[in-house]
């Protein structure tokens, strides 16, 4: 049979046969790679969802009542008294790496964690750590002398935990009261 008779029909289909399954098994490595990113992209999306819960739950709540005390001397501000607690129980707070600030109009005092002007008092505690976790109340008594906060002064009070939870409280000395007095300030 001469080579210009012959039917190649058949090499055709068995041609387009090849290639179709070459684009299905692409196709199948490429929906793979897609399917792959995409549960990759889904658990890192849970993650940041579960670390932005955490971080949602170390946050503090401050307690309604601050007590502070009055010098002999000046009518400064001797100490205030405070309690904190958490507020949800997502997350403990590391009572040992606490910073306090407090902003006047004139002065602007930061306690560092270990300052020894700040003294933490457990109220209600579950455990033997140091960390503040639901259901436990701290008593935080700051020495105020190196501020210089006088009567009639207002102040702000920032909490602020290592974990990045963060608490205020402004509060203003009366102008009228007397040395050497114990007050609740609102």
């Amino acid at each position: 049979m001469p080579r210009e008779d012959r039917d190649e029909e058949a090499f055709t289909g068995l041609e387009a046969a090849i290639v179709f399954i070459a684009f299905i098994v692409v196709a199948s490595v490429f929906a793979y790679a897609v399917l792959g990113v995409g549960m990759t992209t889904s658990q890192k999306s849970q993650e940041t969802m579960h670390a932005a819960l955490g971080e949602a739950g170390s946050a503090l709540r401050p307690g309604y009542t601050v007590i502070a005390k009055l010098d002999n001397d000046q009518g400064n501000l001797e100490f205030i008294e405070f309690d904190l607690e958490a507020a949800t129980d997502l997350a403990v707070i590391d009572m040992g790496r606490m910073t306090y600030t407090v902003a006047t109009k004139e002065a602007l005092v930061t306690f560092p964690p270990g300052d020894p002007d700040v003294t933490v008092t457990w109220r209600c505690r579950r455990d033997a750590g140091d960390f503040l976790e639901k259901g436990e109340v701290v008593t935080v008594k700051l020495m105020m002398g190196a501020v210089g906060i006088r009567r009639g002064d207002t102040f702000t009070l920032e909490v602020t935990a290592a974990e990045g939870a963060t608490v205020s409280l402004t509060r203003t000395v009366p102008a009228g009261v007397e040395k050497n007095v114990y007050l609740e300030l609102f």
